[in-house]
């Protein structure tokens, strides 16, 4: 049985303080304040942020929580003045996706990958947006019809999402152009597909058209809407077939339908057969059965899994502002990649007769929470947190509580 490292020993630990140092470090190097203070720097700005990421807080409430650290406007006024307003949003949205590959896991782009992309919205309930472009809209969710949205390219490694790529998706900017922006910074970074796996909301002639042309396959999910599509969705047993999907700005489009079937057994509150239909594009023709389609699309990575990692780790706000949310959804996204980087390395630093033995131990031992618990505790160290509420009244009588 594999013995629990000493918290002592520091031939084998991982300390708080070197978990809390590499994050903060990254931030630096990656989006400089030029901070310099008799007080405060650079890292302490961001360690604020970190601190308001693993808690799932906003900045002011994590300025209230630690003793020394920068006020929540203080760090508000540095990143507006030394970053929002310096960049703008495109060039702010560039630096941050240098942030996301800053470490990547080894031998991550020697080969060609299996990508996914997806869209993430994260529900918005002010008034207007504080530019008139930044708020999409959507289907009811979380109470409200209006987002901002981000659409993300991921790849796995050992089993964890790797984001390597950031859009920010403007209220009538066409999806066609979010994903061809995507795939061209993903070709910037050297990085081949295998196979591209893609959610509902990519499912149009025009993107279809375009990865048919591609050289590489492209499996799309398709929504279940339509009665010519709803009627292929019969029987027991998976199946291929063509289906034709006509939009009336671009035209129509006749793609490989591949249709798995599986039984719901419960999930989601559902019973009997599941039809799943999928669009199968590119070239040269996959050569996957339709169970292994459906399998390898299931399996992509935990999109799911990967939107609930990221918002485990972002900090939440109120402000209109889409710089600074852009910000938090970076840090967010930083932090889970950083995570799994740091897995990657502690197993290749691992004699190789035990990395089987290293993976399921950081597997088990060193999830995602814990990671931000050591986070927490290396700041609170540092900056000190409150202890007590000290209440602005005299007590008639004192309190026993």
């Amino acid at each position: 049985m594999a013995q629990r490292p000493s918290e002592s020993d520091g031939s084998n630990a991982v300390t708080a303080e070197q978990v809390c140092a590499l994050s903060v470090q990254v931030l630096t190097e990656g989006l400089p304040l030029g901070v310099d203070g008799y007080r405060y720097t650079d890292a302490d700005l961001y360690n604020v942020l970190v601190a308001a990421a693993a808690q799932e807080r906003s900045i002011n409430s994590v300025g209230q929580q630690l003793v020394d650290a920068p006020s929540a406007n203080l760090v508000r006024q540095y990143l507006l003045d030394r970053l929002f307003e310096r960049e703008g949003l495109d060039a702010l949205e560039a630096r941050c996706n240098a942030l996301l590959v800053s470490r990547l896991p080894p031998g991550l782009v020697e080969r060609p990958l299996r990508l996914a992309i997806g869209v993430t919205l994260l529900p918005y309930y002010g008034s207007a947006g504080l530019e008139p472009d930044q708020l999409r809209r959507g289907e009811a969710k979380a109470g409200t019809t209006r987002f901002h949205c981000y659409a993300t390219a991921s790849v796995l490694h050992a089993g964890r999402r790797v984001t390597l790529a950031l859009t920010f998706v403007r209220a009538d900017e066409a999806l066609l152009d979010v994903l061809t922006d995507l795939l061209g910074r993903l070709a910037r970074l050297g990085v081949r597909s295998k196979r591209l796996f893609l959610d509902r909301a990519f499912a149009s002639v025009a993107i279809l058209r375009h990865l048919d042309a591609q050289p590489f396959t492209s499996v799309v999910a398709l929504p279940k809407r339509g009665e010519r599509l709803k009627a292929l969705l019969v029987g027991r047993a998976s199946y291929r077939t063509s289906y034709t999907m006509r939009s009336p700005e671009d035209g129509e489009l006749t793609f490989p339908l591949s249709v798995a079937c599986r039984y719901a057994a419960g999930r989601r509150g559902r019973h009997g057969v599941e039809h799943l239909p999928f669009a199968v594009v590119g070239q040269p023709a996959c050569g996957l059965s339709v169970r292994q389609v459906a399998d390898e699309y299931r399996a992509r990575f935990g999109i799911e899994a990967g939107s609930r990692q990221m918002n485990a780790v972002r900090a939440r706000t109120t402000s209109r502002d889409p710089a600074l949310r852009l910000l938090l959804v970076t840090v967010a996204l930083l932090l889970v990649n950083l995570w799994v980087w740091l897995k990657a390395s502690l197993v290749t630093r691992t004699p190789r007769g035990a990395r089987a033995a290293a993976r399921a131990w950081l597997e088990a031992a060193f999830r995602l929470d814990r990671f931000c618990d050591l986070l927490l505790e290396a700041i609170k160290a540092r900056y000190q947190a409150h202890t007590a509420l000290h209440y602005p009244f005299s007590f008639a009588t004192p309190p026993k509580l």
